[in-house]
């Protein structure tokens, strides 16, 4: 019996080895064209490093992003591709906009004024197959408004 629990424990390890997470960075955001009066969609352009030797599959992102502390765009999908690895990977995320939250987001500036930047939060959780635990991304950032001098 011992024989066969300490097999399972090294079948286990050899499936889940040590590692790293992936490094998601933000590259881009596109708006789509209208689809209808109210309905409004941005492209969400990352970039996907996996510094692992093997290769992650993913079955799926949840994602949010936010300006000036209101979240704007929020979305999921289950079309990611395999994240190769030692391999950066293209993911482009589509994202339908919250009215409320922009009308929110405009009474903010309408009160607080735009200035030459503004701060942005990016939030995912990447879900990966059964044997990996999901990951969770959290990156804030500045959007310069005005062109560099």
């Amino acid at each position: 019996m011992s024989l066969c629990v300490c097999l399972l424990l090294a079948s286990c390890a050899a499936i889940n080895p040590t590692l790293k997470d992936p490094d998601v960075k933000l590259v881009g955001l596109r708006l789509l064209p209208a689809q209808g009066i109210l309905q409004r969609q941005i492209a969400v352009d990352l970039s996907i490093l996996n510094p692992n030797r093997q290769d992650l599959s993913v079955r799926g992102i949840n994602y949010n992003v936010g300006i000036e502390n209101i979240n704007l765009l929020s979305g999921a999908t289950d079309q990611v591709p395999v994240l190769r690895g030692m391999q950066e990977t293209p993911v482009t995320l589509v994202i339908s906009a919250d009215i409320i939250s922009i009308v929110r987001l405009l009474e903010h500036f309408s009160s607080n004024g735009v200035g030459d930047k503004v701060n942005y939060n990016f939030s995912a959780v990447i879900d990966f197959s059964a044997w990996l635990p999901s990951m969770h991304v959290d990156k804030k950032g500045v959007l310069p408004l005005s062109g560099s001098k």
